[in-house]
């Protein structure tokens, strides 16, 4: 009796333990530094002797092909997408430009390519899953398509790379995975002239995406050992120290269905928040086991390099949302069905979509981010884009939700595999794929293809105002079920207005297929009516008031402008 009393009390103080952790700011659960580091001189003086990138067919065998543990029937679907139910008036009727160049950025066997880019002043950093290769902004190939090792990485490894590039710094980043993470620091603007610090962190294990904050370069692991967010020392890595510190840190109170994808905000531009606060988050879904609500997760990491002892990471913020449901055929991933009977791909369920945004205004900072919902209530799923703008009155301050809705594609189409970025004034593009769903019209019309919408920042919030613009149409179905895993958009940093967006798709091949466009305006002076809001049907009179909707496009505050009209193709009044 007495050992059954002894057991229930410590069982008692462990779990009290436990939740007093989770709400509770905590140390990191490892400090050291990089397992080491080499310098890599730079391609150009390399380049006639570096292997091209290796053609790899089949499925890779990362952390993604494991499915997601949810219980069946615990959030079943009732109705529609709340946003679907409740869309604006002005939800797809701007429109948009088309883009400003379209081009194939590689070609690869990978199943998926895990496409990826990172754009500087005067270069574009295209990588996919087993190779890399550099482009001018014109989209002219001057590298071809190069293998990670030795270029890079001479350590070698297997794939998974990303690319990113460091505005204040103006430097480049590139990861990879292999022998843990290694992830390589320019030492020059240029990507073809400058060497390489490439460092090599032993203990990642999968899906590493990394994030730039002003104090460190972030990396986040798909693991259910104890560290889930990796914090290395951005000053040091910029400065070659092959001693700079790393810091490993939990995700006190995380609930997973299985597949650990947390996302480190990542700065847009070259203006940086103070040191420390950075934000992780991770979407939690009522249809897993322990989670009552949906919700979104946000820890705040502050690391004091100095001192390691002082570096926390938050108790975490539970964030309600608009109730969703992120969860495709329980788990599996054999979800979205294409056109003609091919084979159902991934809806990449239950994942933050690469790669969650930060940038820093005048009188608040903005953050966002997007993943996938199933937004139809019937038996045939159609897939939509649940994307949030995140807001802080100021560096350090609480976050909360100013915006979130669900953007779902015309046509009855299904839209997922989103990234989404702002300009400098605030208006948002959003990259993403599409195909035909359910009940699309002639549907083998609409292979896997790439899109844009986007939003101006004064538009009534909750919607995409901007309606879709194609990027580029695929020309046939993704063999097998594994697409994508990521894409990635990314500004360019000379004038903060074009957005450039890579994604995953089929022309002659598993292709990269990339899109450049921009949704601010060139003009100062710029408006004209987008709809006729009444009357919009029935017989018409002799008089008649009509109400008309004007937008403006322009920079600068219109009024006083004339409109003009016509009835039936007659004069214009």
């Amino acid at each position: 009796m007495k050992q059954k009393i002894t057991a229930l009390v410590l069982l008692f103080s462990f779990v009290f333990a436990a939740n007093a952790q989770e709400n509770e700011a905590t140390g990191p659960t490892y400090v050291g530094t990089v397992t080491s580091m080499e310098y890599v001189p730079s391609i150009a003086s390399r380049l006639a002797d570096l292997a091209a990138a290796p053609e790899s067919i089949g499925e890779a065998q990362d952390g993604r092909s494991s499915g997601n543990k949810v219980i069946i029937g615990k959030d079943a679907q009732t109705e529609d997408d709340y946003f679907v139910r409740n869309q604006d008036p002005l939800t797809q009727k701007l429109q948009g430009k088309s883009p400003s160049l379209v081009f194939d950025a590689y070609t690869s066997g990978s199943t998926p390519t895990d496409p990826s880019m990172a754009v500087g002043p005067d270069h574009v950093f295209i990588v996919f899953n087993t190779g890399f290769i550099i482009y001018d902004k014109a989209g002219v190939d001057l590298t071809g398509q190069l293998a990670p090792n030795p270029a890079i990485f001479p350590s070698g490894g297997c794939c998974d790379l990303t690319a990113s590039y460091d505005s204040a710094a103006d430097r480049w980043v590139i990861t990879f995975l292999g022998s843990g993470a290694q992830v390589a620091v320019s030492d020059g603007p240029n990507p073809l002239t400058s060497g390489w610090y490439t460092y090599t962190i032993g203990a990642i294990n999968d899906y590493q995406k990394l994030s730039v904050w002003s104090d460190g370069y972030y990396l986040t692991d798909n693991t259910s050992s104890a560290n889930k967010v990796w914090a290395m020392d951005r000053t040091e890595m910029l400065a070659g120290n092959p001693s700079a510190g790393v810091q490993g840190f939990n995700l006190p109170g995380l609930v997973t269905s299985g597949f650990y994808s947390p996302q480190a905000l990542n700065v847009t531009d070259d203006n940086m928040p103070a040191a420390g606060g950075l934000p992780i988050i991770y979407l939690q879904d009522d249809a897993w086991s322990g989670v009552a609500n949906d919700h979104v997760k946000l820890w705040t990491i502050d690391v004091d390099w100095a001192t390691p002892s002082n570096s926390t990471i938050s108790a975490p913020v539970e964030i309600e949302t608009t109730p969703f449901i992120s969860v495709f055929d329980g788990g599996s991933f054999s979800n979205l069905s294409q056109p003609g009977g091919g084979t159902a791909i991934d809806a990449l369920q239950a994942t933050i979509m690469n790669q969650a945004q930060f940038r820093k205004f005048g009188s608040h900072n903005s953050a966002l981010f997007n993943f996938v919902v199933d937004t139809d209530v019937s038996g045939g799923e159609l897939a939509g884009i649940r994307w949030f703008e995140l807001r802080q009155p100021a560096d350090g301050e609480p976050w909360t939700i100013y915006q979130e809705s669900t953007f779902v594609a015309p046509d009855g189409r299904h839209a997922w595999h989103a990234s989404m970025m702002m300009d400098l004034q605030g208006n948002i593009g959003m990259g993403y794929s599409s195909m035909a769903g359910p009940t699309t019209a002639n549907p083998t019309d609409f292979r896997v293809s790439s899109y844009y919408t986007g939003r101006f920042s004064s538009d009534p919030i909750n919607t995409m105002t901007i309606a879709e613009e194609l990027i580029a149409a695929g020309s046939s179905n993704i063999p097998g079920l594994r697409y994508g895993d990521y894409s990635k958009i990314d500004i360019d940093p000379t004038g903060e207005k074009e957005f450039w967006f890579i994604n995953e798709y089929v022309n002659s091949g598993r292709k990269g297929v990339v899109g450049v466009f921009q949704i601010a305006p060139n003009f100062n002076i710029d408006s004209g009516v987008v709809t006729i809001d009444t009357p919009v049907s029935g017989t018409l009179t002799a008089a008649e008031t009509v109400t008309i909707t004007v937008f403006n496009y322009g920079e600068s505050a219109a009024s006083g402008f004339d409109v003009t009209y016509q009835v039936d193709g007659g004069a214009v009044i």
